[in-house]
């Protein structure tokens, strides 16, 4: 709502001016992790130092993978030291360089008996090295606990290093930033199809803000909608056929439903005012979005098939509103009072249990989930300009993930990339 506004105001003006860990969102105690101890990785050939080096970087990667993956207590294992206590689970690699393909022999084991539990051979070219470690780190993420990892997502945010805003992308550990736009103008709030194939994004590079859908396989962008006006992307259904925009068509901003087979637009919502931000349920049987038909900006909830609505929220301001993947809870960015700083806070879909989770360090806007629905990253100007940070569902260990010149927002996760 806050970019909303801003974007309103803009065209208003003269154009010349198994194992599952969960985390505890409501208050009680959390399971703890399984231990899972980690021994140093093999070289292929010992008697290759680039081999050795290999097998460190690697396992460096898979380490810090599964400990962001938040699913297990990695202990580390030195050579010749007592075996991690407790382990539930260890793994094992040897890592080598076989003519020009890099090679990796994973083996995941019962802690107790050492049975394997999965063992699987890798080859990658050299440079996709982090690549098949995510790959590694998910793969044991699924082998152990049924469920799919977050190591191969990435993360969409808008950047003005350039002196423009721009869309980029980096790897959900802030790692492999790269700059997907080179539009010279405006471009704002990037979001991702359900495979994280493709991105929507609003950009001004025609004069008027438009909406584009760029090919993150080939890079090239078309044009979704460019009617007068706000032509702003909210969410992709799950299945990726359909995406909710927020239109404004000369009047008031309100709620669209574009079908990307057909290209039909069928309007949600009809009120002065705006309606914006919309996002799907998991379901994708209803839509939380923000108006301000009541006064402030407030969460509401939209039944697709009846097209009723109902408020979610009672605050000051709310804004951003992002459906958890498991459909319990719907992250805000919001504050209680007019002079507060903005927070992240989450809702049941009921209404009646609000969760805090950051506390006015600084200003802290535009949650997005991981897609297992164990992270939140957001943006935040706690250490000055706005970068973008992830925490816990808890609103534990919050952590900047990527130091990126100039300020950052607006970030939007990805799902796995196959």
């Amino acid at each position: 709502m806050i970019v909303l506004l801003a974007l309103t105001a803009a065209l208003a003006a003269p154009a010349g001016a198994q194992t599952e860990v969960r985390l505890s969102v409501g208050g009680g105690t959390a399971e703890a992790a399984p231990v899972l101890a980690l021994p140093v990785f093999e070289a292929a050939d010992a008697r290759k130092g680039a081999d050795a080096l290999l097998a460190k970087s690697l396992r460096d990667v898979v380490r810090s993978d599964l400990m962001l993956s938040r699913r297990f207590d990695v202990k580390d294992e030195e050579p010749g030291a007592p075996a991690a206590a407790g382990a539930v689970w260890r793994l094992k690699g040897q890592v080598g360089q076989a003519a020009d393909k890099l090679t990796a022999q994973i083996r995941l084991e019962n802690g107790a008996g050492g049975q394997a539990v999965f063992e699987r051979f890798y080859r990658q070219d050299p440079q996709w090295q982090r690549a098949l470690a995510h790959r590694i780190s998910d793969d044991v993420v699924k082998a152990a606990t049924g469920r799919d990892g977050i190591a191969r997502t990435r993360i969409g945010f808008v950047n003005n290093q350039t002196g423009h805003k721009e869309v980029y992308v980096m790897d959900y550990d802030g790692e492999g930033v790269k700059r997907l736009t080179d539009d010279k103008s405006i471009d704002l709030l990037p979001r991702f199809s359900a495979d994280g194939r493709r991105m929507a994004y609003t950009g001004y590079k025609d004069g008027n803000p438009d909406l584009f859908l760029i090919d993150l396989e080939t890079g090239r962008a078309s044009t979704l909608s460019d009617e007068q006006g706000l032509n702003v992307a909210g969410g992709f259904s799950p299945d990726g056929t359909k995406l909710l925009m927020t239109l404004s068509r000369g009047k008031s901003p309100n709620l669209y439903l574009k079908d990307l087979t057909t290209g039909a637009v069928t309007r949600l919502t009809s009120h002065f005012g705006a309606d914006s931000t919309p996002t799907f349920s998991p379901d994708a049987r209803q839509v939380a979005f923000v108006s301000d038909r009541s006064g402030n900006p407030q969460i509401y909830l939209l039944d697709l098939a009846t097209k009723a609505a109902r408020r979610l929220s009672n605050m000051n301001w709310c804004d951003a509103p992002a459906w958890s993947p498991t459909g319990e809870w719907i992250a805000f960015a919001g504050r209680a009072n007019r002079k507060d700083k903005m927070d992240i806070f989450l809702v049941d879909v009921t209404g009646a249990q609000v969760r805090q989770l950051t506390h006015g360090e600084g200003s802290n806007e535009d949650p997005t989930w991981s897609p297992d629905g164990r992270l939140l990253a957001f943006s935040s100007t706690r250490e000055g300009r706005s970068q973008i940070y992830v925490m816990d569902a808890d609103g534990s260990a919050p952590r900047r993930i990527a130091d990126v010149p100039g300020a950052s927002s607006t970030p939007h996760w990805s799902g796995s990339r196959p």
